[in-house]
């Protein structure tokens, strides 16, 4: 029972941190209505909040109000792996345009970034940065055969590249042959805006690359792999995506 009390004040502290995250200001009697909770907790929730570290201002008088004071930051991120790979894809992409604009604060942000995940986790986190390259834009052919590919596909293709993890596609060649391939996929590659998987093919028994946008079903599959030689595998990218 008290686990479980202990599980819903837990909840409603995150939902109150993200009412106070949304909004410039709030009082609390606006806040206790939203929650669906008395004054009494939503003042013992706020206090709470303020015993962890939290800093919520508080205007004094009838009618006033809170808020997150405005240096407060998100703190310790929590990411699925969708989320990291989104995250370390935005970084990587920013790197490679080289604009002074975006490149203004992206030490910082990068050292926060890896601060924010475990100790243990940044290794990781390195490592799947590396497995991330990004390419000269796509030629005109390239993008006028673009479809953007299914949030599905790219959901479980995201957990193989994240997990190490094999798996089996159906892909569709330019010419609309449908082939089932067990991959390994070791890289991601931009060509802007398409997204190619520098894989080992197991059905060829070598590298091959895969436009995103043409796999037409994925199925993850239990076995792991190891990542390969980088240089080999991005040599093999420039020679086959334009002609993809």
């Amino acid at each position: 029972m008290a686990r479980t009390a202990d599980g819903t004040r837990l909840n409603r502290l995150e939902e109150l941190k993200g009412l106070l995250r949304e909004r410039e200001h709030a009082t609390a009697a606006e806040l206790a209505a939203e929650m669906g909770v008395s004054l009494r907790t939503l003042n013992r929730d706020i206090a709470l909040l303020r015993e962890s570290g939290l800093p919520i201002d508080a205007d004094r008088g009838r009618g006033g109000g809170m808020q997150l004071h405005r240096s407060w930051s998100l703190g310790r991120l929590h990411l699925d792996h969708l989320e990291t790979i989104d995250l370390l894809l935005s970084i990587t992409i920013a790197e490679k345009v080289g604009s002074p604009l975006l490149l203004q604060h992206l030490t910082s942000i990068k050292r926060k970034v890896s601060a924010a995940f475990a100790e243990g986790y940044q290794g990781r986190i390195r490592d799947l940065r590396r497995r991330i390259i990004v390419g000269a834009p796509a030629t005109l052919n390239v993008v006028n055969s673009y479809v953007p590919p299914s949030r599905a596909n790219l959901a479980l293709i995201s957990q193989a590249f994240f997990e190490q993890r094999q798996v089996i596609i159906d892909y569709e060649a330019g010419d609309g042959v449908v082939t089932s391939r067990r991959i390994e996929p070791q890289f991601l590659y931009l060509n802007a805006p398409v997204w190619y998987l520098i894989t080992w093919d197991h059905l060829r028994g070598d590298i091959r690359t895969f436009r995103v946008d043409r796999i037409r079903t994925a199925e993850l599959q239990p076995a792991t792999f190891r990542v390969g030689d980088p240089k080999i595998y991005i040599a093999s990218a420039d020679r086959s995506a334009s002609l993809l």
